[in-house]
């Protein structure tokens, strides 16, 4: 979930009222996850269709590094970028009802405008005033990017091991190729929050955070996307339904890449008096842990999937139990069957670590035999693991997306467990995941395989 801290501050009593005090020095760091969606891809674009998104131990971290007073209701916010060795300048300007920003130098980043545009606005709403140039420090774990190139720098082997040695925040490597970890949804709620908290100076509420996230990122987007990645930035692993689109089309009416918001407008579009979307913690059941491969680059778009396979549903809602039907049905069914192992994990322990251990040998969990109630759990939950990535992969072909390339195929079902000794992971997977009773799995395609970051309970 989303993480404040001051990492630096002295504090002196502005007045005589209890608990009023004035910032002498300040500096604030904000950190959010990334996600993994294991469940519900693509139908979690509509409403009330669920989603299982998994928050991950990498994070993006946005710090204060300096401030400096400026001219009242102005602000020159620079933002550090060391591992893509570049510099963003943004000069902001406030007036009684709106903010507007311009870049002066830096390639152009559309997430991180946006993010230092509605933050600021943000900050206004709250009746903070611009008085300091800041100077940012964005910061991504390594987790967000293939490390590949830069083992390969080294001539280190492309292995587990060595990706746990690496520094922290390492500089990239020639055409790196991102992990799917939602690095942009991230980023932007971590922008959002610290250039918020630093400015306005007060209880920052994770919710109105979210909504201000979620504003900055569906313009950046120029679209309104299913929410969940920024959702899980903020409240880490949930079960998610999207936020109602009609609270964030407002700020998208008008003009197209907005340089200047209106308070008054952006106030009203995150009304805190009215309700978004429920958060609803969720996390793994013990004893299952998901792994992901790192691809490199071959990765898919996923906007350009998803035009395609909403055109296919689009086409096909009026067809009587059609795939997109068995999917929504299904993936209801794997959830209640994961909350029966949680709920089976804590009321008996001792019976749900047997029935894991016990099937930690098995190569298809789906196919697996269970000897008693406790294994039939685990069993079930895979077997609906297991359908709703055949319906996926058959929706896929019916739209002409490679939903689960063929390249793939051999590695997401062959789950040989091999290892007992790694820590939980968390990782790039289909949108749908056999549950693996082990942190490792050894498939085809095991040298490519990696590491991220540990799965995170919300």
């Amino acid at each position: 979930m989303l993480l404040f801290g001051l990492v630096h501050s002295t504090l002196s009593k502005a007045n005589t009222k209890e608990n009023s005090y004035r910032y002498t020095h300040y500096q604030m760091e904000a950190s959010a996850p990334g996600k993994v969606l294991i469940l519900g891809g693509y139908l979690i674009v509509q409403a009330p269709n669920v989603g299982i998104s998994i928050g991950v131990s990498a994070r993006f971290t946005t710090r204060v590094v300096t401030s400096t007073p400026s001219a009242e209701g102005t602000t020159e916010l620079t933002v550090l970028s060391p591992q893509f060795g570049k510099t963003f300048v943004f000069e902001c300007h406030a007036d009684e009802t709106e903010v507007r920003v311009t870049q002066k130098e830096g390639p152009p980043s559309p997430f991180l405008y946006y993010a230092a545009l509605y933050g600021i606005a943000a900050a206004r709403s709250a009746g903070a005033t611009l008085s300091h140039n800041v100077s940012l420090e964005l910061l991504a774990d390594n987790d967000f990017y293939s490390q590949r190139n830069y083992l390969e720098s080294k001539n280190m082997p492309v292995n587990t091991a060595n990706l746990r040695q690496l520094p922290k925040h390492l500089p990239l490597v020639g055409d790196v190729s991102k992990t799917g970890l939602g690095s942009s949804a991230a980023m932007t709620t971590s922008v959002v929050a610290c250039i918020y908290a630093f400015f306005a100076r007060q209880h920052t509420d994770k919710e109105f955070i979210h909504r201000i996230a979620q504003v900055a990122h569906s313009v950046a987007q120029g679209k309104i996307g299913s929410g969940f990645d920024v959702f899980t930035a903020v409240y880490g692993t949930c079960a998610y339904r999207r936020f109602p689109a009609e609270k964030v089309e407002t700020m998208l009416k008008g003009v197209e890449a907005p340089q200047r918001v209106a308070v008054a407008q952006l106030t009203a579009c995150v009304d805190m008096r009215e309700a978004w979307v429920e958060n609803v913690p969720f996390h793994l059941p013990r004893g299952i842990k998901l792994v992901l491969g790192d691809v490199h680059q071959g990765g898919s778009s996923t906007p350009g999937m998803v035009a395609k396979i909403m055109a296919w549903q689009k086409a096909n809602a009026s067809t009587p139990d059609n795939l997109w039907s068995k999917l929504r049905e299904n993936n209801e069914s794997y959830i209640e069957a994961l909350r029966a192992l949680i709920k089976q994990a804590e009321e008996q322990p001792e019976a749900h670590t047997a029935a894991v251990e016990a099937l930690s040998a098995v190569r298809h969990l789906p196919d697996a035999a269970p000897q008693d109630a406790a294994a039939r759990l685990v069993v079930a939950a895979a077997q609906c693991a297991a359908l709703s990535r055949t319906y996926l992969r058959e929706l896929g072909v019916a739209a002409g997306v490679k939903v689960e390339p063929e390249e793939l195929q051999g590695g997401c079902s062959t789950t040989r467990p091999r290892c007992r000794a790694c820590s939980p992971s968390a990782a790039r997977a289909p949108a749908a995941t056999t549950p693996s009773l082990r942190s490792c799995w050894e498939t085809p395609t095991a040298t490519r395989s990696r590491r991220f970051g540990r799965a995170t309970r919300g």
